[in-house]
């Protein structure tokens, strides 16, 4: 008896013992999954849980598979993708998704603990300035586009039976929708939308490009779009295994935000964070954990100085994706200031998106000169002056305008445009400058007649400008005096150009204007000691000039199109070579051949020669000749006869 009492000691004693398998955490394949699982990969060692990680594991059904079959532990879930994979009719109520999901699960030995608080729904996105000039705002609006309705989608969306496009059309009435790029690469289906190729695109709400690129997202009125909220998917043993995850995991439940979220995807889609450190850092501003793994490092930023109206619909997010492209795994952050010059050769920045005429300043003979400063690497688009004035004064053209708004600071690039159109008209001793960072304020100002114009360097189609003039308060001027003279020749890189009737509201009439190309700038070596921007490159005390390979990645990867104004300081890799005149020192194969055989036959030639002088002088001798030699010479036939006569 007493040994089978110490043996089952022995035996109670191993089993605690025991070490208990980790939490096995899986996830699904996007960037969204891959943060919420680290977060909760790291609540539970917060807590003493020991973690094993699959993140990511796999597609929807290979996870949900694994947490049946207890190849995973837990992943988390949408209650709407839930419904679906068990064959249910899609919900657009959360509430009763979840509690129709809890309900079907059940029955596996699966559990739904509570929702993080966001929901990652499809949604139909436009450019905001083409939403804003079209005045759309909801899906319904889409009507007023016409013949047809440019979609860039996903497969998966078009192919989708209950919430993909052809339900989308029935619902709405909306058959005019027209899928012209379809692709599985989201990037592709944002920069088909960024490039105008396309009115509306497909994506979800949490989505960091959408902040990013400044899109307008379309509402779905008529609530068509299933909800999609993400829960922990947990195995019922695992939670008894580990008795106080639920109480962990319901720390999460309600603490994040769509905004929040898509900020945090954005930070790694876009900014080239790591998911770890993005999962990390939320949760300690959260205060859901306390202490930070010092592995993961914060990547160094890359800066990109922008002017205070560039728009991220405009050049600055195609500027964005060539950068991003280019750099991949850095962290590409944009400053907007009022002179992006001073902020790249001080070294705040490392490239900047300027104005062609950025690059030039005026001398005492009032004639432009390249600053020197830095070199264009590439198109990013084209700026338009609009010269903005009030309905109500009495401005008839530019020669009437006795004080000027210009946004920026007294370097800013608008105040050397305006310096430079003022000069070009000689109307610079004419015109008072009035300097300003806040669009909206010199606006006041002109209203209130303080300011009798502003100019405005911006693209067309411009987002705050296009506000300002529904207001039906100003009106846009023509720079039709720009046209005198010799302007196109003293500022070559102004070109005449014209804002189309109707780009703006209460704008009937075509606009005369100039434009200018918009570019993306990085800073100029002062010189080159070794080779082209060798080690040995004597740089400015401030920035580091781009190398040879990257500038022919970010030129590439722009992809406008449109060349560089050969006007402009450009990159000496972007300038176009001239080939040598003379031969190479290392020929071809087939013209060392040729070479060869015209130099053997020289040689050929120069022996017969030689050989006939030979013989010629040897018949001629007395020494040699004979009356009875046959002659060896033809030509000399007659004259040996008559010898023998």
């Amino acid at each position: 008896m007493k040994k089978i009492l110490i043996s089952l000691t022995i035996l109670l004693f191993l089993g605690s013992c025991t070490k208990l398998d980790p939490l096995h955490i899986g996830s699904k394949e996007f960037t969204e999954q891959l943060i919420l699982a680290e977060m909760i990969a790291q609540l539970a060692e917060q807590s003493q849980i020991p973690v094993k990680r699959s993140i990511p594991y796999g597609d929807t059904f290979s996870n949900l598979e694994a947490v049946k079959t207890g190849d995973l532990d837990m992943y988390v879930e949408y209650n709407g993708t839930g419904l679906i994979m068990l064959g249910q009719p899609p919900i657009n109520d959360g509430d009763k998704a979840f509690e129709e999901v809890k309900k079907l699960f059940k029955p596996l030995g699966l559990e739904w603990l509570d929702r993080l608080g966001f929901a990652n729904n499809y949604v139909l996105l436009m450019r905001r300035d083409l939403a804003s000039n079209l005045r759309i705002k909801k899906i319904s609006d889409l009507l007023k586009i016409q013949p047809t309705v440019r979609l860039a989608a996903e497969p998966e969306f078009i192919e989708r039976p209950l919430d993909g496009l052809a339900a989308l059309q029935r619902r709405y009435g909306l058959n005019h929708i027209v899928a012209t790029v379809v692709n599985s690469d989201v990037s592709t289906i944002y920069q088909a939308l960024l490039d105008n190729k396309v009115d509306v695109a497909e994506g979800f709400s949490t989505d960091g490009r959408i902040e990013d690129f400044g899109l307008t997202v379309l509402q779905d009125d008529l609530q068509f779009f299933p909800v999609y909220e993400p829960s922990p998917l947990v195995r019922d043993d695992t939670l008894d295994r580990f008795p106080k995850l639920r109480m962990v995991l319901q720390r999460l439940a309600d603490t994040i935000d769509t905004k929040s979220m898509r900020q945090m995807n954005r930070e790694v889609e876009l900014e080239g964070q790591d998911y770890q450190t993005v999962a990390q850092n939320f949760l300690i501003q959260h205060n859901l954990i306390s202490t930070r793994d010092k592995s993961l490092l914060k990547k160094e930023e890359l800066i990109m100085a922008t002017g205070l109206l560039d728009e991220p619909s405009g050049g600055l997010s195609k500027a964005l994706r060539a950068v991003r492209k280019t750099f991949p795994g850095r962290q590409v952050k944009t400053i907007q200031v009022s002179d992006p010059i001073q902020s790249l050769i001080k070294g705040q920045s490392r490239l900047a998106i300027v104005n062609a005429e950025a690059f030039f300043r005026i001398t005492r003979d009032m004639l432009p000169v390249p600053e020197g400063l830095m070199e264009a690497v590439g198109v990013v688009g084209s700026a338009m002056a609009h010269l903005l004035i009030s309905r109500d004064g009495q401005i008839t053209a530019l020669k009437d305008i006795q004080k000027l708004g210009v946004n920026g600071g007294k370097s800013g690039i608008s105040t050397r445009s305006a310096k430079m159109i003022l000069t070009s008209l000689g109307l610079q001793d004419q015109v008072t400058l009035s300097y300003e960072d806040n669009l909206n304020d010199q606006i006041e100002s002109l209203q209130k007649q303080h300011l009798d114009g502003i100019l405005l360097m911006v693209p067309l189609h411009h987002e705050q400008l296009a506000g300002i003039m529904s207001t039906g308060r100003f009106k846009l001027l023509s720079l039709r005096e720009w046209q005198e003279g010799n302007n196109l020749i003293r500022f070559p890189f102004f070109r005449l150009a014209r804002i189309p009737a109707n780009s703006y509201d209460g704008q009937p009439d075509i606009v005369e204007t100039i434009s200018t190309q918009m570019v993306l700038a990085g800073p100029l070596p002062v010189s080159d000691v070794v080779g082209n921007r060798g080690p040995a490159t004597v740089i400015s005390a401030y920035s580091q000039p781009l190398s040879d390979p990257v500038i022919l990645k970010l030129n590439k990867a722009l992809g406008s199109g449109e060349k560089l104004d050969p006007t402009l300081p450009s990159a000496e890799v972007l300038k176009p070579q001239t080939k040598a005149k003379s031969n190479s020192l290392n020929p071809s194969k087939s013209d060392s051949v040729f070479n060869f055989l015209i130099i053997a036959a020289i040689f050929f030639f120069f022996h017969l020669l030689l050989k006939k002088d030979k013989e010629e002088a040897k018949l001629d001798s007395p020494a040699t000749s004979t009356p009875t030699s046959i002659p060896r010479n033809p030509k000399r036939g007659t004259h040996n006869q008559e010898s023998e006569a």
